[in-house]
Protein backbone atom coordinates (compact mmCIF):
# COMPACT_ATOMS: atom_id res chain seq x y z
CA UNK A 1 0.00 0.00 0.00
CA UNK A 2 1.46 3.26 -1.15
CA UNK A 3 0.12 6.92 -1.08
CA UNK A 4 1.19 9.91 -2.78
CA UNK A 5 1.26 11.68 0.59
CA UNK A 6 -0.27 11.53 4.11
CA UNK A 7 -2.75 13.82 5.80
CA UNK A 8 -3.59 13.69 9.24
CA UNK A 9 -6.02 15.36 11.32
CA UNK A 10 -7.55 16.03 14.83
CA UNK A 11 -8.66 18.70 16.89
CA UNK A 12 -11.68 20.05 18.80
CA UNK A 13 -14.80 18.55 19.53
CA UNK A 14 -17.46 21.57 18.49
CA UNK A 15 -18.84 22.50 22.21
CA UNK A 16 -21.25 21.69 23.88
CA UNK A 17 -23.95 24.39 24.47
CA UNK A 18 -23.06 24.56 27.89
CA UNK A 19 -19.24 24.92 27.76
CA UNK A 20 -18.70 27.68 29.57
CA UNK A 21 -15.53 28.73 27.66
CA UNK A 22 -16.35 28.19 23.88
CA UNK A 23 -13.30 26.45 22.10
CA UNK A 24 -14.93 25.71 18.44
CA UNK A 25 -18.50 26.84 18.55
CA UNK A 26 -21.71 25.04 16.42
CA UNK A 27 -21.74 28.24 14.50
CA UNK A 28 -18.10 28.25 13.48
CA UNK A 29 -18.57 24.82 11.57
CA UNK A 30 -18.89 26.73 8.20
CA UNK A 31 -15.77 29.04 8.70
CA UNK A 32 -13.73 25.74 9.84
CA UNK A 33 -15.08 23.67 6.94
CA UNK A 34 -14.02 26.54 4.24
CA UNK A 35 -10.68 27.33 5.80
CA UNK A 36 -10.04 23.66 6.39
CA UNK A 37 -10.81 23.04 2.26
CA UNK A 38 -8.38 26.09 1.46
CA UNK A 39 -5.67 24.22 3.27
CA UNK A 40 -6.02 21.11 1.61
CA UNK A 41 -6.46 22.43 -1.91
CA UNK A 42 -3.23 24.20 -1.22
CA UNK A 43 -2.02 20.97 -0.25
CA UNK A 44 -3.65 19.69 -3.42
CA UNK A 45 -5.18 16.93 -1.91
CA UNK A 46 -6.59 14.28 -4.25
CA UNK A 47 -6.93 11.05 -4.70
CA UNK A 48 -3.61 8.43 -4.34
CA UNK A 49 -3.58 10.28 -0.64
CA UNK A 50 -4.20 8.94 2.54
CA UNK A 51 -6.44 11.15 4.68
CA UNK A 52 -6.79 9.80 8.45
CA UNK A 53 -8.67 11.03 11.35
CA UNK A 54 -10.55 10.12 14.82
CA UNK A 55 -14.08 10.34 13.31
CA UNK A 56 -15.75 12.65 16.21
CA UNK A 57 -17.82 15.77 15.65
CA UNK A 58 -16.36 19.04 14.64
CA UNK A 59 -13.00 19.05 13.17
CA UNK A 60 -12.97 15.48 12.17
CA UNK A 61 -15.61 14.57 10.57
CA UNK A 62 -15.13 18.12 8.38
CA UNK A 63 -11.78 16.34 7.81
CA UNK A 64 -12.95 13.63 6.77
CA UNK A 65 -16.08 14.60 4.70
CA UNK A 66 -13.69 17.37 3.04
CA UNK A 67 -11.03 14.22 1.75
CA UNK A 68 -14.05 12.02 0.58
CA UNK A 69 -14.84 14.89 -1.62
CA UNK A 70 -11.72 15.22 -3.06
CA UNK A 71 -10.95 11.66 -3.66
CA UNK A 72 -8.35 10.62 -0.98
CA UNK A 73 -8.71 7.35 0.93
CA UNK A 74 -10.27 7.99 4.42
CA UNK A 75 -9.59 6.10 7.45
CA UNK A 76 -11.31 6.82 10.56
CA UNK A 77 -9.63 5.73 13.76
CA UNK A 78 -12.22 5.16 16.19
CA UNK A 79 -10.73 5.12 20.14
CA UNK A 80 -14.05 3.56 21.76
CA UNK A 81 -16.81 1.33 20.95
CA UNK A 82 -19.24 2.17 18.42
CA UNK A 83 -22.15 3.18 21.20
CA UNK A 84 -19.73 4.54 23.39
CA UNK A 85 -17.85 6.42 20.42
CA UNK A 86 -21.07 7.52 19.24
CA UNK A 87 -22.57 8.94 22.33
CA UNK A 88 -19.42 10.29 24.38
CA UNK A 89 -17.56 11.61 20.58
CA UNK A 90 -20.50 11.99 18.23
CA UNK A 91 -23.72 12.74 19.19
CA UNK A 92 -24.91 16.83 19.91
CA UNK A 93 -28.56 17.29 20.58
CA UNK A 94 -29.86 19.60 17.42
CA UNK A 95 -27.12 18.42 15.32
CA UNK A 96 -26.64 16.52 12.03
CA UNK A 97 -23.49 14.91 13.79
CA UNK A 98 -24.65 10.93 14.48
CA UNK A 99 -25.89 11.05 10.97
CA UNK A 100 -23.26 12.64 9.12
CA UNK A 101 -20.64 9.76 10.84
CA UNK A 102 -23.25 7.74 9.01
CA UNK A 103 -23.16 8.72 5.87
CA UNK A 104 -19.64 9.07 5.84
CA UNK A 105 -18.71 5.48 6.97
CA UNK A 106 -20.94 4.59 4.18
CA UNK A 107 -18.80 6.58 1.81
CA UNK A 108 -16.57 4.38 -0.93
CA UNK A 109 -13.26 4.65 0.29
CA UNK A 110 -14.05 5.07 3.60
CA UNK A 111 -12.83 2.68 6.24
CA UNK A 112 -13.28 2.43 10.03
CA UNK A 113 -10.99 1.23 12.18
CA UNK A 114 -11.57 0.47 15.54
CA UNK A 115 -8.41 1.29 17.98
CA UNK A 116 -9.60 -2.07 20.58
CA UNK A 117 -9.30 -4.43 17.62
CA UNK A 118 -6.04 -3.42 15.97
CA UNK A 119 -4.23 -0.83 18.89
CA UNK A 120 -5.34 -0.97 22.07
CA UNK A 121 -4.20 1.73 24.33
CA UNK A 122 -1.68 1.50 27.06
CA UNK A 123 -3.53 1.70 30.84
CA UNK A 124 -1.62 5.18 31.44
CA UNK A 125 -3.22 6.74 28.25
CA UNK A 126 -6.75 8.03 27.98
CA UNK A 127 -8.19 6.05 24.72
CA UNK A 128 -8.42 9.77 22.88
CA UNK A 129 -4.73 10.52 23.76
CA UNK A 130 -3.65 6.64 22.44
CA UNK A 131 -5.73 7.45 18.96
CA UNK A 132 -3.46 10.87 18.42
CA UNK A 133 -0.74 8.84 18.90
CA UNK A 134 -1.69 6.09 16.98
CA UNK A 135 -2.55 8.38 13.93
CA UNK A 136 0.30 10.38 14.03
CA UNK A 137 2.53 7.06 13.92
CA UNK A 138 0.45 5.35 11.00
CA UNK A 139 0.94 8.84 9.15
CA UNK A 140 4.53 8.82 9.89
CA UNK A 141 4.82 5.34 8.87
CA UNK A 142 3.11 5.48 5.74
CA UNK A 143 3.67 8.57 4.09
CA UNK A 144 6.39 8.18 1.14
CA UNK A 145 8.40 10.76 3.20
CA UNK A 146 8.40 13.32 5.83
CA UNK A 147 8.06 16.27 3.47
CA UNK A 148 5.14 14.43 2.46
CA UNK A 149 3.22 14.12 5.76
CA UNK A 150 0.68 17.12 6.55
CA UNK A 151 -1.72 17.34 9.72
CA UNK A 152 -4.14 19.66 10.40
CA UNK A 153 -5.18 20.64 13.87
CA UNK A 154 -8.73 22.69 14.90
CA UNK A 155 -7.13 24.13 17.76
CA UNK A 156 -7.53 26.58 20.28
CA UNK A 157 -3.72 26.74 20.95
CA UNK A 158 -4.07 26.43 24.69
CA UNK A 159 -1.82 23.36 25.81
CA UNK A 160 -3.49 23.25 29.04
CA UNK A 161 -3.93 19.68 30.54
CA UNK A 162 -1.75 18.30 27.31
CA UNK A 163 0.11 15.46 28.02
CA UNK A 164 1.06 12.49 26.01
CA UNK A 165 -1.65 12.34 23.07
CA UNK A 166 -2.91 15.79 23.30
CA UNK A 167 -3.22 18.50 20.97
CA UNK A 168 0.23 20.62 21.59
CA UNK A 169 1.67 16.69 21.88
CA UNK A 170 0.26 15.74 17.95
CA UNK A 171 1.93 19.11 16.67
CA UNK A 172 5.19 18.22 18.52
CA UNK A 173 5.09 14.68 16.54
CA UNK A 174 4.42 16.18 13.38
CA UNK A 175 7.23 18.87 13.43
CA UNK A 176 9.46 16.19 14.99
CA UNK A 177 8.83 13.92 11.82
CA UNK A 178 9.82 16.89 9.76
CA UNK A 179 6.26 16.98 8.53
CA UNK A 180 3.96 20.20 7.37
CA UNK A 181 1.76 21.46 10.39
CA UNK A 182 -1.15 23.89 9.59
CA UNK A 183 -3.43 24.54 12.45
CA UNK A 184 -7.24 26.15 12.35
CA UNK A 185 -8.13 28.07 15.64
CA UNK A 186 -11.82 29.01 15.37
CA UNK A 187 -11.58 30.90 18.40
CA UNK A 188 -10.27 33.30 16.04
CA UNK A 189 -12.31 32.80 12.77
Amino acid sequence: MSFNKVIISSGHLTDKPDRPKPRFPESKVGLVWDRMAQQLDAWKVGAGDLAICGGARGSDIVFAELCANLGAEVWLFISLDEKDFLEQSVDQTGTDWVQRFIALRQRSGVKTIFQNQEAPPPKDLSPFAAANIWMVDTGVKLAPSPDRLYAILTWDEQPAGDGPGGTADFAERVKKAGGHLAIINPTKL
